[in-house]
This record gives structure tokens, C-alpha cells and sequence, in this order.
């Protein structure tokens, strides 16, 4: 049901994880946790573990076979994090040394105080993504299979309090002010600032999370960092459109150390097999296909 989801403080103000928490306990409530986390773009920021781990393997041999030993990662579109972090520790069993960028359109999220019934979880423009009031962490949102039940009645509820208490609050102006940094410590509306990824990516210094789309020109401090990035289930006509891809992939060219880089594009099918290609970056700035890995 809607009330038994996992309360945002719980998975990201609490230590991570309690002490008496199982790791399967954590992996569990985050997978619950964050399939129910729809975007304002309506997009679910979920993952699914060990999905590109045959992925992960087929690279390590490219590695191995070219004689290369890249030390600069980028992973863009990483939803939940659960996918980059089975990468990263890939990496380093294979004796490599990464040091890993992840970056997400909704990788920085606010806790809102409206009351001492209610808390929200909103990204930076103030689209709610979750509500606890009174105890209970409530979707935005209501499944179809919910409808029978008056769910939808209580979200619509929930929103328009939203929308009430946070005009009353300029909740707007404060987090546009905020600009992605964390809120000051006596701010009386928004709590916390939040990575909105897995506990085992935000306790890792050696990983980076940024806030990024890569539509969008690229952030001077991404530019030419890289020498892998990783564009696994984004490029495709689902999210963009056809010119949109094309800029996507020019800024992700753009973001690569020079010639030799790599770019990864993943796709997985409904069967859960992946499909992909590798580019490896050439002298004129175009991109020569290594084939036959994987898919």
C-alpha cells in the first residue's frame, strides 16, 4: 500500500544503514523506496541491481585487450546509483584505479518542513517526490490498482496542502535562492539537502555526484575530464528526440580526455539482455566503433 513505503529521513537522515539492518534489509527498502520516486519529467528513478554486470565484465577485457588502464569515469543518467557503484567496484577488483563522476538529472533533492505533521521530499525546482505526514510516507502520485481504495482521493488531498502551505512559505523563492547548495542549519522550512542515490554511493569518497542534463552545454568543469563515460539506458527515443540525441552526444563527446576515450551506450531490452557499442574517440574527433562485445 501507499503508507507502508520507506520514509525518505529514515533512508537518508538515519545512519546508513542501522546497525541492525542486513544488507539485504537496506538493498530492499531502497529498492522500494526508490521505484516509487517518479520524476517531474515522469521518468521512475529506479534500478535494478547487477543488470549491467555482464557489462561491466565485457569492458574489463577491452581494457585488458587494448592494453589500457583508465583512470577517469563518467557516468551520466544514473537513476538510483545502484548500477555505477557494481561499476566502479568492478573496476578496482580488476586492480584498476578509478576515480569515478556520477551525475543525474535529479541527483540533488530538498527535505521541506510544512509543519510538525508533514515533511516533503522535493527536487530543486520544488516537484514533490515524496510526503510523510503524520508517520506515513505517501507517494505524489496514486497507482491505477489504488484507485478502488480512495488512494488517489488522499494524494489529491496531500497535493493541494502542498501547494497551499508551500506558497504560503515561498518554498519556491528559498530553493531557487539555494541554487543546489545545502539550506543553513536554522533554515525553519527546508531541513536538508539530499543525493538522491543509493546509501553505498554517498558513502564513497572517491565517486563525485553532480546534478547534470546532458542536453544542456557542458559545465566547464566537465569538459574534456574523462577518458570512459558510460551512457547506459538514455539514448534512445523514449526520453529525446532525434536532434535532442544528437546534442546529447556531442556534449558527451566533449566531456572526453581526447583521442583514445571511450563511450559506452547500453541498452537493455525487456528480456534484460543488454545491448551496446563501444566508441572509441579518433584524432579528428569522430568516433570508430569497437564491435562484437556485448549484445
Amino acid at each position: 500500500m501507499n503508507y507502508m513505503l520507506p520514509a525518505a529521513k529514515q533512508l537518508f537522515l538515519d545512519v546508513n544503514p542501522l546497525p541492525d539492518e542486513t544488507a539485504a534489509t537496506r538493498a530492499q527498502l531502497e529498492k522500494d523506496f526508490f521505484s516509487s520516486v517518479r520524476l517531474s519529467n515522469g521518468v521512475f528513478k529506479t534500478t535494478s541491481a547487477l543488470r549491467l554486470d555482464d557489462v561491466n565484465r565485457a569492458l574489463v577485457v577491452l581494457f585488458q585487450k587494448l592494453g589500457v588502464a583508465p583512470k577517469t569515469f563518467l557516468d551520466v543518467a544514473v537513476s538510483s546509483g545502484i548500477s555505477t557503484i557494481e561499476w566502479f567496484e568492478s573496476l578496482q577488483q580488476a586492480r584498476l584505479k578509478p576515480r569515478m563522476t556520477a551525475t543525474d538529472l535529479t541527483m540533488t533533492a530538498y527535505l521541506v518542513r510544512l509543519g510538525s505533521w508533514c515533511t516533503v521530499l522535493v527536487d530543486k525546482e520544488g516537484f514533490p517526490l515524496q510526503y510523510e505526514c503524520c508517520g506515513f510516507a505517501l507517494r505524489p502520485w496514486s497507482p491505477k490498482r489504488y484507485y478502488v481504495l480512495g488512494d488517489c482521493f488522499l494524494t489529491m488531498l496531500y497535493r493541494a496542502l502542498y501547494r497551499r502551505f508551500g506558497q504560503r512559505l515561498g518554498l519556491l523563492t528559498r530553493l531557487k535562492s539555494l541554487q543546489g547548495h545545502p539550506p543553513s542549519i536554522d533554515d525553519p522550512v527546508i531541513k536538508a539537502r539530499i543525493q538522491l542515490v543509493t546509501w553505498r554511493l554517498r558513502g564513497n569518497q572517491d565517486i563525485e555526484l553532480l546534478d547534470d542534463d546532458i542536453t544542456q552545454p557542458t559545465p566547464p568543469q566537465l569538459r574534456g575530464r574523462f577518458e570512459v563515460i558510460r551512457a547506459a539506458n538514455i539514448l534512445n527515443r523514449d526520453y529525446f528526440s532525434v536532434p535532442q540525441l544528437r546534442e546529447a552526444v556531442l556534449n558527451l563527446r566533449g566531456r572526453l580526455a581526447g583521442p583514445g576515450s571511450f563511450l559506452i551506450v547500453v541498452c537493455t531490452e525487456e528480456t534484460d539482455s543488454n545491448h551496446g557499442s563501444v566508441f572509441r574517440l579518433g584524432r579528428t574527433g569522430s568516433f570508430e566503433v569497437l564491435s562484437g562485445l556485448f549484445g
